[in-house]
C-alpha cells in the first residue's frame, strides 16, 4: 500500500464518489479535513499528509527555497509526487464501494498546484478538481495524449500575499491555450478560504459529484 499517511471518512453508499483533499505547503492532513462537515455525506473522504516534515505538524510535497526574495521550486520533487499521488489514486479505489468514475481533488496551494498537474497529466482519471489559492505550474505539467474532460473550479484571494492573485489568474492562459473550461473565482480575501468562497466551492461540488 502506498506510503502516504491520511485520515478518513468512509460511506456506507454501494457506490461512493471519492474526494482526496491535498493540503498546502506547511500545513498538515487536518488542514482541509477540518471542512468535512460540508462536504457531500455519500462521499468517501481522504486527507493526505504530504511526505517532507518541515517541523512538527507541518508537512510539505515538495521543497521551496527562498533566496533573499526569490523563490526557487523543486520541480523534479513536484513531478515525482505528483506520479506518485496518481499511484496512490490507482491503489485506493481498489477499495470496496469506490465509484473509480468519480474521483475529486480539493487542493489549497501547493496541494492545489499537484491537482492541477494530476488531472492535466493523467487524462480521463480525474473528474473534478477544485484548486483554491494555487497556480498552474506548466514545469509540472506532462503532455497529455488527450485533452482532459475534468470539471475544474478555481479560486483565489485578490489580497494574497503567499501566491500572487496576478500570477495566478496569468497562469490560467495555460488552460485557455488548450481550448479547456474552467470557473476562476476570485474573492476578497488572503491565502485562504472566506465564507463567501466556501459556499460557492461547496454548491459547485455538489453539482458535479
Amino acid at each position: 500500500m502506498s506510503k502516504f499517511f491520511f485520515i478518513d471518512r468512509k460511506s456506507k453508499d454501494i457506490e461512493s464518489p471519492l474526494i482526496i483533499l491535498i493540503h498546502g505547503y506547511g500545513s498538515n492532513e487536518k488542514d482541509l479535513f477540518s471542512l468535512i462537515d460540508y462536504l457531500p455525506k455519500e462521499a468517501y473522504i481522504i486527507s493526505l499528509r504530504g511526505p517532507i516534515e518541515l517541523f512538527n505538524n507541518s508537512y510539505a510535497w515538495y521543497d521551496i527555497y527562498v533566496d533573499a526574495n526569490n523563490k526557487f521550486y523543486d520541480h523534479e520533487g513536484a513531478k515525482k509526487i505528483r506520479d506518485e499521488l496518481s499511484k496512490f489514486i490507482d491503489e485506493i479505489i481498489k477499495y470496496p464501494n469506490i465509484d473509480s468514475d468519480n474521483i475529486t481533488l480539493i487542493g489549497f496551494s501547493q496541494g492545489a498546484i499537484l491537482s492541477h498537474a494530476i488531472s492535466y497529466s493523467y487524462p480521463g482519471k480525474i473528474k473534478n478538481i477544485m484548486a483554491l489559492s494555487g497556480v498552474i505550474d506548466e514545469k509540472i505539467m506532462k503532455r497529455a495524449d488527450f485533452k482532459p474532460k475534468t470539471n475544474i473550479y478555481i479560486s483565489h484571494g485578490t489580497n494574497d500575499n503567499m501566491i500572487d492573485y496576478h500570477i495566478s489568474r496569468e497562469s490560467l492562459n495555460f488552460y485557455r491555450s488548450k481550448d479547456i473550461d474552467f470557473t476562476f473565482e476570485s474573492y476578497d480575501q488572503g491565502h485562504g478560504i472566506n465564507e463567501k468562497n466556501l459556499k460557492s466551492l461547496i454548491i459547485w461540488l455538489k453539482e458535479k459529484i
